[in-house]
């Protein structure tokens, strides 16, 4: 449900809804939008009327989210304690209250209107005319916030959202999601250390895909048992602060998902002690891996070749990699539990076993059909970096060998590719090379799902999933 705040204040929907007497009990949502309008003194008396009026109207809201209109460049709204009372009675006690503050009129309402630690949602953008206030209105909500997005679009000094002016920090006991974005080209002020607070202790997701603007470890510290989602970029910063406050990748770890957003060759190089090090204790607790960049590949492959680790992975997704057919195999004997994978393979990798390219598949064919593997879905990163030969290729081993994949996506850069690829799969099927490895009930057919060409693998032609021709 949705309400204009304007309509309370003139009247008009306490008269309505006073005379309906109308009640929503299945109503969990509302929605309430705030114009930046002058309004008399006397109009409070429908706001404070209007309270027990929503109090019948919406006995189950858990969720409020508010807007503040930007029609009016220069209206200023009236803080008067009527509206307090109705935002006290809105927010406080809900299941989550949410509030964007993406300029300076919606920051004046939050710090002006809503009560200090009820938002447990706040989206902000981190601006030059703005970030004092955005500041203030995060730590007046320190103890509420379960979830906190800042769009960064200025370079200054970050710190302010955990210090106060006079350098007391805030401490966020519920926040459990942390999402920052960079939208500038500068690279952000650096932030010195943060010693001897935990201002993050419960955090379960942080999303900070750019250089880190912290010198210490102090988003990290205290929720190694908590977090269970990271989106990081290993860059100079970051590692100099996982080497440098080690305790940070000791103890127990509930991390699940994780995203390395790039790495630098010649960081890789120098740090590769922590680097391995922050790989092995993350790693065999992960379910879903995101990886961009060749040097994080390497460290990845030489993890699992020399770690005799029981691995849970099920979604693993490589960007600008390049994975031989040997390495790939290799990679689904550590993980065979894995169900989901991207990525290009862009040779067979037979040039440096010395071996003939039938008697290759072969090989790789009698290393993976004992095994119990889970894929399920193999998505092609980027279609043009990779030969048609070797992608058929690749899709007949793994079909032959994962008697639960089902789709190969292709992304759709020209049908007549994704079609090279299906007649050069379906040719491979029926050689004399391969015959004998492929099931002869085994089926293929091939269909567009934008953005993708999917090859559709099954043993029965019922199970295809055909597109219906009407």
């Amino acid at each position: 449900m949705k309400l204009d705040y304007q309509s309370i204040v003139n009247g008009s929907a306490v008269h309505r809804l006073k005379d309906s007497w109308v009640q929503f009990p299945n109503a969990r949502f509302l929605e309430i939008e705030f114009q930046h309008t002058e309004h008399k003194a006397e109009n409070a008396s429908n706001v404070t009327m209007f309270i027990p009026i929503m109090q019948h109207m919406l006995p189950a809201i858990t969720k409020v989210y508010m807007t503040v209109s930007e029609t009016k460049e220069h209206a200023q709204c009236v803080y008067d304690t009527s509206l307090q009372k109705l935002l006290e009675h809105v927010c406080l006690g809900r299941q989550w209250v949410s509030m964007e503050a993406t300029s300076v009129k919606q920051t004046h309402t939050i710090e002006h209107l809503v009560p200090a630690n009820s938002l447990t949602r706040l989206f902000c953008q981190w601006k030059h005319d703005n970030h004092q206030l955005v500041a203030q209105a995060i730590r007046a909500n320190a103890t509420s916030l379960q979830y906190l997005v800042i769009f960064i679009f200025s370079p200054t000094n970050i710190s302010s959202i955990i210090l106060d002016p006079t350098n007391r920090a805030s401490i966020f006991p519920n926040l459990s999601i942390l999402s920052l974005s960079k939208f500038c080209n500068e690279e952000l002020e650096t932030v010195p250390c943060i010693p001897d607070v935990v201002p993050f202790p419960r955090l379960t997701a942080l999303e900070m895909g750019f250089t880190c603007p912290f010198s210490d470890d102090v988003l990290l510290r205290g929720n190694h048992g908590t977090l269970n989602e990271l989106i990081i970029r290993l860059d100079y910063r970051t590692m100099h602060i996982l080497s440098t406050y080690q305790s940070t990748l000791r103890g127990p770890s509930r991390l699940s998902y994780l995203v390395i957003v790039k790495t630098d060759l010649e960081i890789s190089k120098q740090y590769a002690h922590t680097i391995h090090t922050f790989m092995s204790n993350i790693i065999p607790q992960l379910k879903k891996l995101f990886i961009n960049g060749q040097n994080i590949l390497e460290h990845l492959l030489d993890l699992l070749t020399h770690n005799p680790v029981y691995y849970k992975l099920q979604r693993l997704v490589m960007f600008s990699c390049e994975i031989p057919l040997v390495q790939l195999v290799t990679l689904l004997q550590k993980i065979p539990t894995l169900k989901r994978l991207t990525c290009d393979v862009t040779s067979l990798g037979h040039e440096a076993s010395g071996m003939g390219l039938a008697q290759l598949i072969r090989s790789l064919h009698a290393q993976l059909k004992p095994l119990k593997l889970h894929l399920g879905e193999w998505t092609i990163a980027c279609g043009r970096a990779v030969s048609v030969d070797i992608t058929a290729l690749s899709i007949i081993l793994l079909a032959s060998t994962c008697p639960h994949l089902k789709s190969v996506y292709y992304p759709v850069q020209s049908e007549d590719e994704s079609l090279k690829v299906f007649s050069r799969v379906c040719m491979l099927q029926q050689s004399g090379e391969f015959r004998d490895l492929v099931d002869s009930n085994m089926y293929f057919s091939l269909t567009t799902i934008s953005p993708y060409s999917v090859i559709r693998i099954s043993t029965s032609v019922f199970n295809l999933n055909l597109p219906k021709l009407y």
